[in-house]
């Protein structure tokens, strides 16, 4: 597997901490409305995800049977309590969690990238597509972190 796919899975924290670079602990858990995200929150959802990932990858790797773990986000950001979290400390955990993923990565045999279980979707995906998709998801919530900023701006000058 290119290593442009492991660097670009591993790269998804210094994104985010770039994205989230100046703001105060208040931009951080501010929501543009009760039912929407803050910024902790969606980094605390790229967190969870980052978990089911995990189990995701190593579930492939062991030749599992079963589909692979879809998860109920809403419900797992508020339940948790999310935006009470630090960002500081979610972000530890993602990076961590990263590192941890990228030396398992690492050791994989090319044809072990080929490996595949199915998603709650019923779509067959490989251990190559499940770490595209982590990086691409993380990608589509920094799209949400920049909608968020946008809006607080908004917001502050209304």
């Amino acid at each position: 597997m290119s290593e442009s796919v492991i660097e670009d899975f591993l790269d998804t924290h210094a994104r985010l901490t770039q994205a989230i670079e100046g703001l105060d602990e208040q931009r951080l858990v501010w929501k543009a409305a009760s039912n929407s995200w803050s910024v902790t929150e969606v980094l605390g959802h790229l967190a969870d995800h980052s978990i089911i990932v995990s189990f995701r990858i190593r579930a492939v790797l062991a030749g599992s049977q079963e589909t692979l773990p879809a998860f109920a986000q809403d419900e797992w950001v508020e339940n948790q309590h999310t935006n009470a979290g630090s960002a500081e400390d979610i972000l530890a955990f993602f990076q961590a969690q990263l590192r941890y993923n990228g030396l398992l990565l690492r050791r994989l045999e090319p044809h072990e990238w080929e490996k595949s279980g199915v998603n709650a979707q019923g779509n067959t995906v490989s251990i190559a597509d499940i770490a595209r998709g982590f990086s691409a998801h993380v990608d589509r919530h920094l799209g949400q972190i920049d909608r968020i900023k946008a809006a607080q701006a908004a917001a502050s000058k209304a």
